[in-house]
């Protein structure tokens, strides 16, 4: 039954996220990659319109809405089937469309192998995602509490409104919501393959270097298999990059009006998305808005188009909520409201530490993860600097060849507003970014509001191929490390579950007077780590405690104290989640939930399957590196062969 409700799913994330935007964007001169881009951008947002206005109008409807909905994008891509097979047999909407089913296969492939989510200090974001998608599917309560004791306006709908329309295809089951989530956030690597030829001005690219340097990411993977929304934000603000570059360069108001759009769509996926609005605002009023023709009626189309939009959400997030819950309930509020020093210190201190990884600053930063567990504590320390660090979230070695090859951009003269866009763009989306965050955290923030310019990055890198030889073998030896410290490690400690001959999350004990964790065994990873894992456990775990508990002395009133506090526990847990938890068996099931694990660290075959892939494109990749590397400065690469004009 899961494998078919897979299946189905997989089907119609194809079809639902392409067709509907299609039919509008089949007919403009784009080229096939923009089409492909655009039409899932704008079919994201029709599902989301779709659902969400099912949610609000026709609350009882909702499923045969949705299933209506999937019915028609499906009947769509039938009547326009021609027009499909052309797009796809395009070489660059083919290669795109090629590197990205192996990133799918990719991310499933670990998602496997993954049965608990752990990292560093991350705790509860994915099953917080999971229950705001239940709100809209099943309608909770509005003033219930989210996971986190967040309240609903805290974060935007439209990713998890996304995973109500696919699950109401199938079912609310968590193995479905991880494809749902993997399958968007994924959809990064194609308005990157559109980059390519913007970052590097040559006539052909290549995507086999950025979809080896994607699958090989440490940050930009574990942003796909966590099950939130930042990657799909990153979609929409570098489609909307794009359009807008291309708009410029085109005289194309259409494309304009369309990038202002998808950064409108971003900023309903994630808040993230704020810094580069502005910047986009800014640039566009200060450098493109006088010198275009129609401008007064091309702005009253962005802001018209854009504002509607957003009114989806904000207008009915104010009439249900109020003011100042949908606008001061965001983390970046309440946690800078709660901050007390300096907000320029905070804000200097958060760049350093976004720089600058804490081992490197301060040597007694790699005693923060000690647990009993080697394998954790390693990947607990290479998870902070890979995913909280701007430069090193590129890679060990990408990350400092990436700024190498912005400075040296950078120093070239002046190539027209494309080169001041680039060097205006970064600075102030790094420096915004990190001054909107609330909270000051020495670890580094980079992965709150930096992800799209961190994925610019990895795109620069792939745009230089091919590179030279010694600098190929630098940036593979970076690949296999990052890959090693920061993908397969990261999948196999997640991988780490109880089981009869080692205990890896120990559960709760009666200890004197108090209720308290065991003692932590060899195999036991850090206590952020049993958190995550309690959370997917919570109401099996309560239950087991109350069933221990009736084997205790039923006239001690520490027993009853904490049996009245389970059972409270569950009473809310039942009131907040719907019942959903008692219905799926009192925890989440992950993908990774039903393969056979004899014991921790176990190889099995997702483990093989994930070694065999990366095998695989690390050879394809250094043998197109090798191929058209050149053995010195100053001769023609394979690639870039001298063209030769008859007369």
């Amino acid at each position: 039954m899961l494998a078919a409700q897979l299946g189905l799913s997989l089907i119609l994330l194809a079809v639902c996220s392409f067709a509907p935007g299609f039919i509008a964007v089949r007919r403009l001169p784009w080229n096939p990659l923009e089409k492909l881009c655009g039409s899932i951008g704008l079919s994201l947002v029709v599902l989301y319109l779709a659902c969400f206005g099912a949610y609000c109008f026709a609350p009882g409807y909702l499923t045969l809405v949705c299933r209506a909905f999937a019915a028609a994008s499906v009947l769509l891509a039938v009547l326009v089937w021609n027009d499909i097979r052309r797009l796809v047999r395009s070489y660059g909407a083919r290669q795109a469309l090629a590197g990205y089913v192996f990133l799918l296969a990719w991310a499933l492939a670990m998602l496997s192998m993954i049965r608990n989510y752990s990292g560093a200090l991350w705790v509860g974001d994915w099953a917080e995602h999971f229950q705001r998608t239940l709100f809209f599917l099943h309608r909770f309560p509005i003033r219930g509490p989210i996971v986190g004791d967040y309240k609903l306006p805290a974060r935007p709908p439209m990713m998890n409104v996304l995973g109500a329309f696919f699950l109401a295809q199938t079912a609310d089951r968590y193995e479905i919501f991880q494809l749902v989530f993997a399958f968007l956030n994924l959809l990064l690597l194609l308005p990157c393959c559109l980059m390519l030829r913007a970052l590097v001005k040559q006539r052909s690219s290549r995507v086999l270097p950025l979809v080896a340097l994607f699958a090989m990411n440490p940050m930009l993977m574990e942003n796909a298999t966590y099950a939130w929304t930042k990657e799909l934000t990153a979609f929409f603000v570098v489609l909307a990059l794009w359009l807008y570059l291309a708009g410029l360069r085109k005289n194309d108001g259409v494309r304009i009006v369309a990038a202002f759009l998808a950064l409108a769509a971003g900023l309903l996926v994630h808040y993230s998305a704020g810094p580069y609005i502005a910047f986009l605002a800014l640039h566009y009023l200060i450098r493109v808005f006088p010198k275009r023709p129609h401008r007064l009626r091309e702005v009253a189309v962005i802001v018209c188009a854009c504002g509607l939009l957003l009114a989806t959400w904000f207008g009915w997030s104010i009439a249900v909520y109020g003011i100042h819950d949908t606008f001061a309930s965001n983390t970046s509020v309440t946690a800078g409201s709660q901050y007390q020093g300096s907000a320029l210190v905070k804000i200097a201190g958060n760049l350093l530490d976004t720089a600058v990884p804490a081992i490197f600053r301060d040597p007694d930063a790699a005693s923060m993860f000690d647990q009993p567990n080697a394998a954790g504590k390693l990947r607990d320390n290479f998870f902070a600097i890979y995913q909280t660090n701007l430069i090193f979230g590129m890679g060990l070695i990408g990350g400092p060849f990436a700024l190498w090859l912005f400075y040296r951009a950078m120093r070239r003269p002046a190539a027209g507003r494309e080169h001041r866009f680039w060097l205006y763009l970064a600075p102030f989306v790094v420096v915004a970014g990190i001054a909107v965050v609330g909270e000051r955290d020495n670890i580094g923030v980079a992965h709150l509001t930096l992800i799209a310019i961190e994925a610019l990055g990895v795109t620069l890198i792939a745009a230089s191929f091919p590179w030279r030889r010694w600098t190929a073998v630098f940036l593979i030896a970076g690949c296999v490390v990052d890959f090693s410290l920061g993908v397969f490690v990261q999948a196999r400690v997640e991988s780490f579950d109880n089981t009869p001959q080692r205990t890896v999350f120990e559960g709760f004990n009666l200890i004197g007077n108090d209720l308290q964790l065991g003692a932590m065994g060899p195999d036991s990873l850090s206590a952020a780590a049993w958190r995550n894992w309690h959370m997917k456990n919570q109401e099996a775990q309560d239950n087991q405690w109350l069933r221990r508990d009736r084997q205790l002395p039923q006239n001690s009133p520490v027993v009853q104290r904490y049996a009245n506090l389970f059972e409270q526990d569950l009473k809310s847990n039942a009131q907040d989640w719907q019942g959903w938890y008692a219905r799926s068996g009192g925890a989440m099931t992950f993908l990774g939930d039903h393969l056979d694990w004899p014991s921790p660290g176990s190889w099995n075959a997702p483990s093989v399957v994930m070694l065999l892939l990366f095998a695989g494109l690390l050879g394809v990749l250094w043998k197109q590196s090798m191929r058209f590397a050149p053995a010195e400065a100053g001769k023609p690469t394979a690639a870039r062969k001298p063209s030769v004009r008859k007369r």
